[in-house]
């Protein structure tokens, strides 16, 4: 049973922010690979990334919201909200379009393509999509251009996927011509300097700095000392600017060996080593942990140690 935060407890965030969870981000499915335990997913922005899942996973399919933990480029604790919406939208870059084929590359690298004989009969196998028919439309698609995907279905289960300029059509704001992921990237280190409108990280590659919106929330809770993954802009005259700021989670499952109000030791199944792990009482996340229960924690590197995130008490389940 997932431990969750009472409401008296939010208010202790700010006298104990490097115990706040890290924020769920939210996305849909475009497809999923239980063989290879990955998971390709579309964010509010309509770019495409694709992870490494750990944890169970609900039955997915096209379209499904989400909820999930990323920690660089896997992620955990996936949680369906909603089926599948009627409509997914997403960025891709063409490679090469011809009139019976078109190639594409979607923001995560990996290929999207409609060959000959899927155009002329105006049908296409989607990894993720159920086998009603499916419908093509392709308007005015130039190599090198960003274009813009959508797919939707209809009350009868019919697909239908067009493919248009951003600029003709998409409604996203975007112009011609422009990438919309091109300039995300994504940087892993621990914060050295922190303030309302500047963030500093040390990586393995060396110190990066970049300014943050003061009007948003993406440093809350957060300290120096604090091992994080940035997602940042690129600006034109070369400084960085951050987005999104989250904890480098890790995972351990096992038994649990000690437990009190503030802290948990487990003894991780796999390497057979202990992880000592501690929460601010006030969130209650160890409350009902018991010595000997199988649990799986998600936890951070804080500047005051293993910071827990979450505790899956997995014996409440059997």
């Amino acid at each position: 049973m997932r431990r969750l935060i009472p409401l008296a407890g939010l208010g202790a965030l700010a006298l104990f922010p490097a115990a706040a969870l890290a924020r769920p981000t939210r996305a849909q499915v475009l497809s999923v690979s239980p063989r290879h335990r990955t998971v390709q997913l579309v964010d509010a922005a309509h770019v495409v990334h694709a992870y490494r899942y750990r944890g169970r996973v609900p039955r997915l399919g096209l379209g499904d919201t989400v909820t999930y933990r990323r920690t660089g480029r896997s992620i955990s604790h996936l949680k369906k909200l909603a089926r599948a919406s009627q409509r997914i939208s997403f960025y891709a870059t063409v490679v090469r379009s011809g009139s019976r084929q078109v190639r594409l590359r979607l923001g995560d690298g990996t290929p999207y393509r409609l060959n000959s004989g899927q155009v002329a009969s105006g049908r296409v196998a989607h990894a993720a999509a159920s086998t009603a028919p499916i419908t093509v439309e392709v308007n005015g698609l130039a190599a090198g251009e960003t274009v813009l995907i959508s797919e939707t279905v209809d009350a009868a289960g019919h697909w239908t996927i067009t493919i248009t300029l951003p600029s003709s059509g998409g409604g996203d704001g975007s112009t011609s011509g422009e990438d919309p992921s091109g300039d995300e990237q994504v940087a892993e280190g621990t914060i050295t300097q922190l303030s309302g409108s500047e963030l500093a990280v040390n990586t393995d590659a060396g110190p990066l700095a970049f300014s943050v919106d003061p009007a948003s929330d993406v440093t809350v809770g957060l300290l120096i000392g604090d091992a994080v993954d940035v997602t940042y802009l690129r600006n034109a005259d070369g400084t960085l600017t951050a987005e999104d700021v989250e904890y480098v989670e890790q995972d351990t499952t096992g038994l649990v060996t000690a437990v009190s109000d503030t802290t948990l030791t487990v003894t991780d199944e796999t390497s057979r080593q202990a992880v000592t792990v501690t929460a601010d009482p006030t969130l209650g996340l160890f409350t009902d942990v018991a010595v000997g229960d199988a649990v799986d924690v998600t936890y951070h590197q804080s500047s005051t140690g293993l910071v827990a995130d979450a505790v899956d008490d997995q014996a409440w389940d059997n």
